[in-house]
């Protein structure tokens, strides 16, 4: 293509970016979601990216994002975008195309979110036709960050987990449920807080009781969220609690008599290239 190209793939709390002409490395800052953030958050985000992209106007802009949920979310961060960068092409798409695309790119497939949330859907190597029903955080995101983190805690309150995970959740707590009450009311993203814990399982990864505690939640997440897709080739995973626990989850799917395609933990890279091919 001849203009500049810009991709980003962009998360609540973080966003990476790549584009022609610049050094080969990705561009990281904060994150937007148009359905937790106030469109100023947006605005900031693509006003910083302005400041950091040396391309004149008239670009080829592919945003994906968390909080891409409908046409509404989609025009709003169109918007935001065009008013820092005039006369661009710009297409909106959710953090769910973009796991398809990084993974699948134009053939068909089974594609999965693991990150702070979960989600799940079928790729037929140009749109989604099938996605897993998807509840948030309150009531879904089965095995991901936020959903481990609260299991974590549970466990830990519960006084069912063992001492040299529960030492860690002390340090970290050392008022107890007033502590917990107290951060997760006062923060600006539960789902993040929460989703934070799930790092004491991450730095005791070989502890038997871990190794349970995340296999459990990843086996609600297939029942859930793969099995009812009818999958039947490998499932490819995008996000940072499907890479760190990569072994058990792949573990999981073999008891299932299911196997693991790509597992990826940042796809912005695998976008980036993407469409420098096929713009």
């Amino acid at each position: 293509m001849d203009a500049s190209l810009l991709v980003g793939d962009v998360g609540s709390t973080k966003s990476t970016w790549w584009c022609t002409g610049s050094p080969d490395h990705p561009l990281h800052l904060e994150g937007y979601n148009p359905v937790m953030h106030e469109k100023g958050v947006g605005q900031k985000l693509f006003r910083a990216l302005r400041e950091v992209i040396t391309a004149e106007k008239g670009m080829y802009i592919y945003y994906y994002g968390a909080g891409v949920v409908d046409p509404s979310a989609g025009n709003k961060i169109s918007t935001a975008l065009e008013g820092s960068f005039p006369d661009s092409k710009i297409r909106v798409q959710s953090d769910l195309v973009a796991a398809a695309v990084a993974t699948c790119g134009n053939t068909s497939g089974i594609v999965s979110i693991l990150g702070t949330g979960s989600n799940a859907a079928v790729w037929n190597g140009k749109e989604i036709t099938e996605q897993a029903t998807a509840l948030g955080y309150i009531l879904g995101d089965e095995g991901g960050g936020c959903d481990i983190g609260k299991s974590l805690l549970q466990a830990y309150f519960y006084r069912e987990m063992p001492e040299v995970l529960a030492e860690k959740m002390r340090a970290l707590l050392p008022n107890g449920r007033t502590d917990l009450f107290t951060q997760l009311n006062q923060s600006s993203a539960p789902n993040q807080y929460l989703a934070g814990y799930a790092r004491i399982a991450a730095d005791h990864i070989d502890h038997p009781w871990v190794r349970n505690c995340i296999a459990d939640r990843f086996q609600v997440f297939l029942d859930r969220h793969i099995k009812p897709l009818t999958p039947s080739g490998p499932i490819h995973v995008v996000g940072s609690i499907g890479y760190i626990f990569a072994p058990i989850f792949r573990d999981v799917l073999q008891s299932n008599g299911l196997s693991a395609g790509q597992i990826i933990q940042d796809p912005s890279r695998q976008l980036f290239e993407y469409h420098l091919t096929h713009g």
